[in-house]
């Protein structure tokens, strides 16, 4: 008798979660559990629709099911150089789309991509890439992030050099200094960035663009470049009070504890936004010592930064698990300093008030002041992404969106000839899946630029758009509608 309920996903102890940075909360399907869930699957692909990165999901799920993680990994490195990596963060879009949500549960998308991935150390065992002869062109890639590791592995292989600068001492852009190792642990970092480099790309680390080499310098001496520069920059509130040592920005935040630096935080933590950044600010704050973690987030649980979709909701559950204290529709106004350091954030409870075309507004009822006692302070409240390194001739000729993003065409041109980017600071999404796709066009794209198609290999060229056109709306509105 066929069985379509969803193998369930264990969670480890979340006791035991909290005193490790190296223990996943989630754990990984064992063979029989991987092959039982990928069985499940009916081949329909329409999954395929919601992946930015059009993976052809129905195959390597087919291949997991028949005892093949070995083929399953081959597929994805069809458009996707990262499969225990995206096995683990990805927002799984795919699964709010499958026609099994009510009928026992989505098929596990991400987990059995994680499963697949982590049954081998090296790549190079099973995915053989012959070596191809440079081709005469040469191009660089501004930013080592998943978007920036993207366009040089596929760019490498198809005999193009790549010369990879990052300003940072180390590779993977946010999956290494926003996404804590708790949920990607370093050694899979490693295990994935290494595989890539490894192909031939030459990375330049500690070196800044606009600082240690010039944008112009780059432009002169590359064929094209690819900036995938991500936002950088923090958005402060300006809250009063917000000067004080012990307030500090997520992306800061973030980066100071995966790079080994242990912040004292104290007790009582209040972290301010309601994004996926807050969840992470909020469990790292717990695993470095809080006791109370608040998320203050000036919406409604509806409202919040990712919903509806599956992950928005497992990732709540999670931090839920741990002990995280979720504050919804609260206004913090000041930041209370005592002998320098913020010991008290005060704030108004919200009002939502409906506006005409549907989203609530939310109206701070100032007639009664709420306080809470706080030792440290996380504002999770956006970036932005600064194109000064580009220098003012560069900046001048980029075309910008009303939010600041770089106009690009259908293979992630910019109005730059030659100039591309993607990632973080060009598209909306911004995650991880996303960021992969603006490469995936931009290795098209820059190939074609270049003028080289006659020389590349199709079958190691990603694949976009396959079968269904990819629809940024049609998973989201599919969890929606399950939902009311």
């Amino acid at each position: 008798m066929l069985n379509f309920e969803r193998v369930k996903i264990s969670h480890e102890d979340p006791a035991k979660r909290l005193k490790s940075f190296t223990l996943e909360p989630v754990k990984e399907y064992s063979t029989d559990e991987a092959t039982t869930e990928a069985s499940r699957c009916i081949g329909c692909n329409i999954c395929t629709q919601a992946c930015p990165a059009s993976l052809d999901i129905g195959g390597y799920i087919k291949s997991t099911a028949v005892g093949d993680p070995a083929q399953t990994v081959r597929i994805v490195f069809e458009n996707l150089p990262f499969p225990a990596i995206i096995g683990r963060v990805c927002t799984h879009l795919c699964e709010d789309i499958c026609v099994l949500y009510d009928t026992g549960g989505p098929i596990a998308i991400r987990h059995l991509k994680r499963y697949a991935a982590d049954q081998f150390q090296d790549y190079g065992e099973i995915i053989d890439i012959p070596k191809k002869k440079f081709i005469g062109k040469h191009v660089a890639v501004i930013g080592g992030g998943p978007s920036g590791l993207t366009a040089a592995f596929y760019l490498t292989i198809q005999g193009v050099k790549v010369t990879l600068f990052e300003k940072l001492p180390a590779l993977g852009g946010f999956m290494k200094t926003g996404i804590p190792r708790y949920r990607l642990p370093q050694e899979i970092l490693d295990k994935e960035i290494g595989f890539i480099t490894s192909q031939g790309v030459d990375v330049r680390l500690n070196t800044e663009i606009g600082k240690d080499i010039k944008f112009s310098q780059i432009m002169n001496d590359y064929d094209a470049v690819y900036i995938a520069v991500g936002n950088q920059t923090p958005h402060m509130t300006g809250t009063p009070g917000s000067d004080a040592p012990n307030v500090m920005h997520a992306t800061e935040f973030l980066r100071r504890v995966s790079f080994g630096e242990h912040i004292d935080v104290g007790r009582n933590v209040a972290i301010i936004g309601g994004g996926f950044t807050a969840n992470d600010s909020s469990r790292t704050s717990l695993r470095l010592g809080a006791k109370n973690v608040y998320i203050m987030y000036r919406r409604r649980e509806v409202d919040r930064p990712g919903y509806p979709s599956l992950n928005a909701d497992e990732e709540l559950e999670e931090s839920v698990e741990e002990g995280v204290n979720y504050m919804w529709e609260v206004t913090p106004f000041e930041y209370v300093k005592e002998g320098g350091r913020v010991t008290k954030l005060r704030y108004w409870q919200n009002e939502m008030v409906m506006e005409p075309g549907g989203r609530a507004k939310p109206v701070p009822k100032k007639d009664k002041v709420l306080e809470i006692d706080v030792d440290f302070i996380i504002e999770a409240t956006g970036q932005e992404t600064d194109y000064s390194f580009m220098g003012d001739e560069f900046v001048r000729r980029l075309r910008l969106t009303p939010h600041g993003q770089p106009i690009v065409n259908e293979h992630n041109m910019t109005s730059i000839p030659g100039l591309f980017s993607g990632g973080d600071s060009t598209n909306s999404n911004r995650d991880l899946i996303s960021a992969v796709r603006d490469a995936d066009s931009a290795v098209s794209g820059i190939l074609q630029y270049l003028n080289v198609m006659d020389q590349v290999v199709e079958e190691r060229l990603p694949t976009l758009d396959r079968w269904k056109k990819y629809s940024t709306s049609a998973a989201k509105m599919a969890y929606a509608e399950r939902g009311r």
